[in-house]
């Protein structure tokens, strides 16, 4: 098994992890990469993805990570699904050695033929890559609970009374979301939301008593990056203009996180200004992005 120092493209990962957590990203990194690497023998992970597609000519193997050794690079990759969509496949780049983007493009074009895949994804730092093929899927935002600013005074997160109060605001909102946005971020299920009231992870946002959002956050990872995620968060648009949101992420951070040591972390479509406006101006800045580089036939061509 290959060890952290083997794949270079994680030499900016292994630095963020660093400024992070200290000595101990180290570890967090290294093991979320075994975990990711025992993925290549790991027939249950195949079958989440087999027992539910049947693709012509596509074996329960080939779902699979893979580890590819060619004479410009290595990688080591699976497929996957935008929006567990078949007719929209990519293959996410767990890491590998490739010096040229477009060597690792044709790499990976080759190797899963089968799925014809449409782009693979690349982790990133903010801004690293950028190009005509090229389009940031979503962006990782984190930060220290203490780290994040005061919230305002006026500002609280209470429980629903009635979890159906949240649904309703959660569905109201994604129904005024611009029709691009729309066809690329959904609303959290109501089951998921009824999960999380009854685990206390879910709370109304309140001003004066009045309910004007809904913001939903329980243990999570996004790869090698643990913290506590954000998996909900609106606003209601009678209410908006007034920050309610970021003051929403500063009071979780100050009064109902566990341990102001740990990350608020959660991760933001790339068309999503104004999600990612509101975590920056809470305090939990750009950290990683996922960037897709469409394999375009110039980029598969030799």
């Amino acid at each position: 098994m290959r060890s952290i120092e083997d794949w270079p493209s994680l030499a900016p990962e292994f630095d963020l992890a660093e400024g992070l957590f200290g000595v101990p990203g180290h570890r967090h990194v290294a093991a979320w990469l075994a975990e990711e690497q025992a993925r290549t023998t790991d027939d249950a992970f195949a079958r989440s993805f087999s027992d539910h597609i049947d693709l012509p000519g596509v074996s329960s193997s080939d779902y699979l990570h893979r580890v590819v050794r060619t004479e410009r690079g290595d990688l080591l990759g699976g497929i996957r699904f935008r929006g567990r969509n078949i007719d929209r496949p990519f293959i996410e780049i767990i890491a590998h050695t490739f010096g040229d983007v477009g060597d690792l493009a044709r790499c990976v074009a080759a190797e899963w033929s089968m799925f014809a895949p449409k782009a693979l994804r690349l982790r990133t730092r903010p801004g690293a890559i950028d190009g005509p093929d090229i389009v940031v899927d979503q962006t990782v935002h984190a930060a220290r609970c203490t780290d994040l600013g005061e919230p305002d005074p006026g500002v609280r997160l209470v429980p629903f009374e009635r979890v159906r109060d949240a649904v309703e605001l959660v569905q109201a909102r994604y129904r005024t979301l611009s029709p691009v946005l729309a066809q690329n971020v959904a609303a959290a299920d109501s089951e998921d939301l009824r999960a999380w009231h009854a685990a206390g992870q879910l709370h109304a946002i309140t001003v004066a008593d009045v309910a004007v959002g809904a913001f939903a956050v329980r243990p999570g990872r996004i790869y090698w990056i643990p913290g506590s995620e954000i998996h909900e968060e609106v606003v209601d648009t009678a209410h908006a203009g007034h920050h309610y949101a970021s003051h929403a992420q500063r009071r979780w951070a100050a009064d109902i996180s566990a341990d102001r040591d740990e990350h608020l972390i959660g991760t933001i479509h790339g068309l999503n200004n104004a999600s990612r406006r509101t975590a920056e101006e809470a305090g939990r800045p750009r950290v990683l992005d996922l960037v897709f580089v469409a394999l375009t036939d110039s980029r598969k061509g030799g």
